[in-house]
């Protein structure tokens, strides 16, 4: 599809009335097909994202200044039964060994604090967690000190941030695909609602396939050919629940930045270029990108090793005091 076509999809499906009602029914549709309810789950992805978002409630409910003992039975107790349920359905993988030892945790604060665990409540969830034998940190809490992050910060990050800069002109130089994949590492860190990192990163290195997939976004003419490799940032829907419809672009924007700030401090220039556009477009973007339906675009991402020298737009930013209100 070549750019006069996208423009009449555009002015047809996207800048009308009927275009917007189009679309909301587009995301309406998407969204009740794949987000997942609050319980009855037995998709695979469904089913661990439910359990991701309650046991995420465990460790917040243990990192509180003064934890209740003995607090969510009920919650944990449905935690168990649909663990049980999944690894019957998928066996036991990276997240049921963290909601494992998440649960240990558990047993151990209580038992700290003298609760009686002969009942018939803990001993379920002792005898789900007894076969456990993983390392640490792989679910629960963990102590942070104040002087580590003293260190780590301990750097320009003013000078870090201000030199981060929209790139339309990237050197000939390939990227390294292995700086990119750390750098994605790195971005994972975002928060996300209840952990649930409803996130997914499509990367393509050939050039043929991004020429096409640029095609369909229509905001980078002038410096198409210049992109050395492309990302597409998008959002699972099945990571959300039905009254979510916005947090996975939410989730998925905190993840971009993320990601953006990842590649600068590799060295490693990128153009955030919004997906902003019709759903008969979207759906032409997933196919040609190999993205599933359940998968929302957040943005694309071109990318490219930094010039010498190189010319970027000054992009003013507004005073802080009009884009900040103190509350007393």
């Amino acid at each position: 599809m070549n750019y006069l076509t996208n423009k009449l999809y555009a002015l047809i499906f996207w800048r009308t009335p009927i275009g917007e009602i189009l679309n909301k029914i587009y995301d309406f549709k998407i969204h009740f097909k794949y987000s997942f309810k609050l319980s009855n789950n037995r998709d695979k992805e469904k089913l661990a994202s439910y359990l991701q978002k309650q046991f995420h409630v465990i460790e917040k409910g243990m990192a509180l200044p003064e934890p209740r003992p003995g607090f969510g039975q009920k919650k944990i107790l449905d935690i168990v039964a649909n663990a049980k349920i999944y690894i019957k359905l998928y066996g036991e993988d990276e997240l049921i060994k963290s909601l494992k030892a998440t649960l240990k945790e558990y047993i151990d604060f209580n038992k700290g604090n003298n609760e009686d665990l002969s009942n018939a409540y803990y001993q379920t969830i002792i005898e789900f967690t007894q076969s456990y034998e993983g390392t640490e940190h792989e679910g629960g809490t963990k102590t942070v000190h104040k002087k580590d992050i003293l260190q780590a910060i301990d750097i320009d990050f003013e000078q870090f941030v201000k030199t981060r800069n929209s790139v339309r002109d990237f050197s000939s130089e390939p990227v390294n695909t292995n700086d990119v994949v750390e750098a994605v590492s790195l971005a994972k860190y975002a928060p996300s609602v209840c952990n649930r990192q409803g996130w997914h990163v499509h990367l393509y290195t050939n050039k043929n396939k991004i020429k096409k997939l640029l095609s369909l976004q229509n905001g980078n003419r002038g410096f198409t050919d210049s992109v050395n490799q492309l990302i597409i940032i998008t959002g699972d829907t099945y990571a959300f629940t039905k009254y979510e419809s916005n947090q996975i672009f939410t989730d998925g924007g905190l993840f971009a930045m993320n990601l953006i700030l990842a590649l600068h401090s590799k060295g490693i220039g990128s153009i955030a270029l919004n997906t902003d556009i019709p759903y008969v477009i979207e759906k032409k973007m997933k196919n040609e990108g190999g993205i599933p339906e359940y998968q929302r675009l957040i943005m694309y991402l071109g990318i490219g090793n930094l010039k010498d020298t190189y010319k970027v737009a000054v992009s003013k930013r507004k005073p802080t005091e009009k884009i900040l209100t103190i509350h007393e």
